[in-house]
């Protein structure tokens, strides 16, 4: 799968806001959720990426909400990086 720039700043950007700074800061959270909500509209509709524009569409528009559901995101993540991990495996051993 090959990825765009719209794909990785998506997969960044739900990686930061999996993990909640341990002082929040709104502005940051927003402009943080402002730029993924804008990759995801844009981001492939396809394969590994699906679930993380959903999960995109769950980040809360503040510090406040998004810690009730940050473990949504989390999980997103962690599947997606599964994926990745078992994909370059293969790669890096010279399997498809």
């Amino acid at each position: 799968m090959k990825l765009t720039h719209f794909d990785r700043a998506l997969i960044h950007g739900l990686a930061v806001l999996s993990r909640p700074p341990l002082i929040p800061d709104d502005g940051e959270h927003r402009m943080l959720a402002d730029i993924v909500e804008q990759c995801a509209a844009r981001a492939s509709k396809e394969g590994a990426m699906i679930p993380l524009i959903g999960a995109a569409g769950m980040v809360g528009r503040n510090c406040q909400i998004h810690r009730g559901v940050v473990h949504h995101v989390a999980a997103a993540m962690n599947d997606f990086d599964r994926w990745a991990l078992g994909a370059h495996w293969d790669a890096a051993r010279g399997q498809k």
